[in-house]
């Protein structure tokens, strides 16, 4: 992991000025503070980072639902080993059946009431962030908003969209970042650099470090590119499968494999076939399942046009892989330096895609070496090494208020 002084964003990153200490007390980092800890649904990278948190502090989690429009059918909704509460209120569906939806639901506050938090953290700007930020007034006890949009994934809101997170950064005592161009869109809002925390979204690693370490790489044969996400319009895959084509007519080998389901499927099929490119399309995989198919691939696509973060890039990261990543993810700046980890490349550019794809293709000492970096720009984003971030925030604000 970077030092404060190593990485670009130094100002936000927890432990700067001192709260958290070095490497060996992050990993010992507890608290006794009771906190309520606000999220919509239950995912994977969610309840990794909470059972981190748990046994950190006294954490009870409020989950607005079990799923929703961003859900997908993972086996995560199964396996909630820390204290929460299961809100599944009356909630309106987000119109793009792509983002959060709107969980209106007063139960949101019962359940926070009911934790009797020190310490409140709420994802978004949202109504179950209103719903803290009266109870944190009413209480007198610090409230933190955990968001991961950017500048980038938030240039287009709406003015009221906008107005509301004015409001919301004077509610609020401060502010966890999942990525450093969430803490700068934090500090765009109106947060002082000094009340922006940074804890990076996670996932369980560890599976993903083992295929890594047993990974071969191939000397001959068909390059095998991976993508995994939804099929829908922002996340670019239709940017990739004409790429996939141009680098195939520059005399590339090249084998898609594109895991997940959308909307766009059908037209991407026929695009394929257009094309006349061999695609595997796998459908939704869950979790348990991706190291083994991660573990089948030899370089990593995340083509998006707009994602605040990316899990799977950080998932194809730890499983060895070299990336070809979007400069449009949150995750990108974290994990992916241009020649290094992989490429960054705007997913429009498809000549410059194509380009990417043959290098790697050409080259399985350049995937070796590439992949090798991937993991172990990784190594910093572990469920414990989030949970420490979230106990300095926490320590943090509890200081300021007992001043």
């Amino acid at each position: 992991m970077t030092t404060p002084a190593e990485h670009p964003l130094a100002p936000f990153r927890i432990g700067s000025s001192g709260e958290a200490g070095g490497d060996g007390a992050r990993e010992s980092a507890v608290t006794d503070v009771r906190v309520a800890f606000v999220t919509d649904i239950v995912t994977p990278c969610t309840a990794a980072a909470l059972e981190a948190l748990a046994p950190r502090t006294r954490l009870t989690a409020v989950f607005c639902s079990r799923t929703g429009s961003r859900g997908m059918a993972w086996s995560s909704h199964e396996e909630i080993r820390f204290r929460h509460e299961m809100i599944e209120g009356f909630t309106i569906p987000h119109p793009s059946r792509d983002g959060t939806d709107y969980y209106l639901s007063p139960r949101v506050l019962g359940a926070i009431c009911r934790a009797r938090p020190q310490v409140l953290i709420s994802g978004g700007f949202s109504i179950p962030t209103l719903y803290a930020a009266a109870y944190s007034r009413v209480m007198r006890i610090p409230l933190l908003i955990q968001s991961d949009g950017t500048s980038h994934s938030e240039a287009r809101l709406r003015l009221e969209q906008r107005i509301a997170r004015r409001a919301f950064r004077r509610l609020a005592w401060g502010a966890v970042a999942s990525s450093a161009p969430a803490a700068r869109r934090f500090v765009e809002i109106g947060f002082p650099p000094a009340r922006v925390f940074r804890a990076s979204y996670t996932t369980r690693l560890e599976p993903l470090w083992r295929v890594a370490e047993g990974r071969a790489m191939r000397q001959h044969g068909p390059l095998r590119l991976l993508s995994v996400g939804r099929l829908i319009p922002r996340k670019g895959c239709e940017w990739l499968v004409r790429a996939v084509g141009q680098a195939q007519r520059s005399g590339a080998e090249v084998h898609l494999t594109m895991v997940g389901t959308g909307p766009e499927e059908s037209s991407l099929k026929a695009l394929a076939h257009e094309l006349e490119i061999t695609v595997s399309w796998r459908g939704f995989i869950d979790q348990p399942d991706l190291p083994f198919v991660y573990g089948e691939a030899d370089a990593f696509a995340f083509p998006t046009l707009d994602d605040p973060f990316g899990m799977v890039l950080l998932e194809a990261a730890a499983s060895g892989l070299p990336l070809i990543a979007s400069p449009y993810a949150g995750a990108t700046e974290e994990l992916v330096r241009d020649g290094i980890e992989g490429f960054v490349v705007d997913p429009r550019d498809t000549a410059a895609v194509a380009d990417s794809i043959a290098r790697l293709a050409a080259s399985p000492e350049l995937r070796a070496r590439m992949g090798r970096a991937a993991q172990d720009a990784t190594r910093g984003h572990t469920p414990e090494e989030t949970a420490a971030d979230y106990v300095g925030a926490i320590e943090a604000a509890t200081a300021a208020f007992a001043r």
